[in-house]
Formats: structure tokens, sequence, C-alpha cells
């Protein structure tokens, strides 16, 4: 089927290689958010594209989330319009010989220019989730490749910058969506 509607195709990048697919807008959308940011895209058989890769095409960035072949072995995926570029910060202290701390703590930068697709939570999304936490404002989708500990792995949660707004990270989500995070986050107050 890829092949039948050349007239369709499109350059574009799937992780920095190039590549062609046939982008279109998800017309099962029914909310302001699914209109505007999920799109279903087909690639080639022989494409390299699966569910975490980063998709530049005309201008804008999507993350597929899933990828699944069809009768023909074209890879038919769903993604998703990036709107943010966030930068993961991770806390630093350092210590003398008797565990003593020295010097100035503080959140210097992991990773900056992360694109991402970020949601701010509203009830419906809560009641449809029981597993957000209720100090959970946002949910941040990334590239499982991005380097971003869960809370529970550091001294302290991460921190990622938002908007130029700091946010903690209150929960990773690494089973959800192949080769992606689902991260929860919440005013970072530290």
């Amino acid at each position: 089927m890829f092949y039948d509607f050349s007239h369709r195709h499109t350059p574009c990048t799937v992780d920095g290689t190039p590549d062609t697919v046939i982008l279109s807008r998800d017309s099962k959308s029914t909310s302001f958010v699914t209109k505007e940011y999920l799109y279903n895209a087909t690639f080639a058989p022989t494409s390299t594209a699966q569910g975490g890769s980063l998709l530049e095409v005309e201008g804008n960035t999507l993350i597929i989330q899933t990828m699944r072949p069809t009768t023909e072995k074209d890879r038919y995926c769903s993604a998703v319009k990036c709107n943010v570029q966030v930068e993961v910060q991770r806390y630093k202290q350092g210590y003398d010989g008797n565990d003593n701390e020295i010097g100035d703590s503080g959140f210097p930068a992991v990773q900056s220019d992360v694109f991402g697709f970020a949601q701010a939570v509203n009830a419906r999304m809560r009641q449809e989730d029981l597993g957000i936490l209720a100090t959970t404002t946002h949910i941040l989708y990334i590239q499982s490749i991005v380097d971003v500990k869960k809370p529970q792995e550091a001294k302290q949660p991460d921190r990622i910058v938002m908007n130029g707004l700091p946010y903690q990270v209150g929960a990773i989500d690494d089973l959800k969506l192949p080769n992606q995070y689902v991260i929860q986050l919440s005013e970072d107050v530290r």
C-alpha cells in the first residue's frame, strides 16, 4: 500500500536517518488536543521506524508512539507532535572522606533540548487513569534514551525544566509505550 500512494510520499528523518513517510491527521479525534497533536504515519516495510523513534517532517518533530505492520508489511504508526523541549537536571552534592557535605549543591543539566509531548493533567485524565499521583500536574512523553532516573533510583528526584519552570519527577512508566517514558511531573519546590 505504501508504494501505491507515491504521490503522498514526504521526505523525513527517523532518528536522524533519511526516510519517506505518508503523514495524515488522526481522523478519530474528538478533542482539541487529539485533533491538533495526533497523526498517523505509514512507512515502507524497509524503514527503521518503531515505537519511540523521533520523526522530523516538514518542520515538525513527532514521537512515534506505536507501530504495527499492515498485511502488506508496511509500518503503520501512531505519532504525537512534540510541543515542548525540556532539560533534565540531576541533584549534585560533593562529599569529603567523612561523608560531610562540601561545596554547593545544585541541579546541573544532564541533558538539554529533549523533544517531548507534555499534557496538563485534568479531572478527566484523573478519572480515566487511576495511577496518576495526587501531586501530578503534567504528563510528559519522551524517548527512553533520555537520561532521566526513576525517583527511587536517585537520592533526590530528577528535575525537568519545561517552558522555563522546574518540575519534579514523580513517577516514570517505562512499560506503557515501547521505547518511551511516560513521566508524571509535579511542581518542584526545592
